[in-house]
């Protein structure tokens, strides 16, 4: 199905997020701020999160588990999944790919070159599956490790096994690194010397993260969201001004292209040509025309005269 610019409608889009910080700084209650939750526990850390912010969770002893919870109503109600985290993901699916395949694992019992590989192409599918097929929104989890760039300058990177922690970055929306300034949470959208972040729907920069009393509700994540579709939104209202715009002026260089009869006429375009107000593709648009005029008036310019002359037979 073919969808033009000013249809499309991006008001039920889906995200897919990566929240990453320090153990203790409140990941997962984070998490679990998003629309209707399904957290799926890898790292046991449900446990750690206070009792009125807990959402419904998946506890697995195998990789292959999650196949029967996505079968679920809980599943299927859900809007977005959090996978809590995504280093524990990664040791799931080492152990997986090992029992499915013996060439992804070595002599000695360690996942091979070849595991490593199997290991990251299971980890695409089943992002891709979570958010093609099931449509939800993604929050991966992972703890923060802090490494030494070449420099020396200590810099924040995802706490993750092999080459996940990199793949993991493009298809995100967003990459939100949390940290903790006078008692205070704050996630940061904005990338820096000291860790990396990604955002992008205008949401950017540092944002405090309420603190949650035993009353308040756990929505930060959910009105962050709502916030990037309203901005998306905003952008598709923009883009129709921007069309009729377009149209408007487009009409008065199809009028201007079509008044070209004569080589006076091609010599005056120029000038008003310039007085037209462009507006999105309309520039090239309108000059395209113009050139099919003239190629079929059999006009040229010439570079010494700087003029529009008759070609030559």
């Amino acid at each position: 199905m073919i969808i033009r610019p000013e249809e499309m409608n991006f008001s039920n889009k889906k995200f897919s997020m990566i929240i990453y910080a320090a153990p203790g700084t409140g990941k997962t209650t984070v998490a679990c701020s998003a629309p209707k939750p399904f957290l799926i526990d890898l790292d046991k850390g449900i446990s750690r999160v206070k009792a009125q912010h807990r959402c419904i969770a998946s506890m697995i002893n195998k990789y292959e588990d999650l196949e029967e919870d996505f079968k679920s109503q809980e599943f299927q109600d859900c809007e977005t999944v959090i996978i809590d985290t995504g280093g524990a993901l990664i040791t799931y699916l080492q152990e997986y790919v090992m029992r499915k395949d013996i060439a992804n694992k070595t002599k000695n019992g360690a996942i091979s070159i070849k595991g490593f590989g199997a290991v990251k192409q299971e980890f695409i599918a089943l992002t891709n599956k979570l958010k093609t097929m099931y449509d939800k929104n993604i929050i991966y989890v992972f703890h923060s490790q802090e490494e030494k760039d070449k420099d020396g300058v200590p810099i924040q990177r995802l706490l993750c096994e092999g080459s996940a922690r990199n793949i993991v970055w493009q298809p995100c929306d967003f990459g939100g690194y949390m940290s903790m300034k006078d008692n205070k949470r704050i996630i940061s959208f904005t990338p820096t010397d000291e860790y990396f972040a990604k955002g992008c729907y205008g949401i950017n920069g540092s944002l405090e993260i309420p603190t949650l009393n035993e009353t308040a509700k756990n929505e930060f994540l959910t009105k962050l969201f709502e916030t990037a579709r309203s901005n998306i939104a905003n952008e598709s209202k923009y883009f129709e001004a921007e069309k009729k715009a377009y149209e408007e002026v487009l009409k008065q260089g199809e009028e201007l292209v079509e008044s070209v009869k004569t080589i006076q006429n091609a010599n005056d375009f120029g000038a008003k040509f310039k007085l037209l107000n462009h507006h999105l593709t309309s520039e090239v648009e309108i000059r395209t025309m113009f050139k099919e005029k003239i190629d079929q008036l059999k006009i040229t310019y010439d570079k010494d005269k700087k003029a529009y002359v008759q070609k030559a037979e």
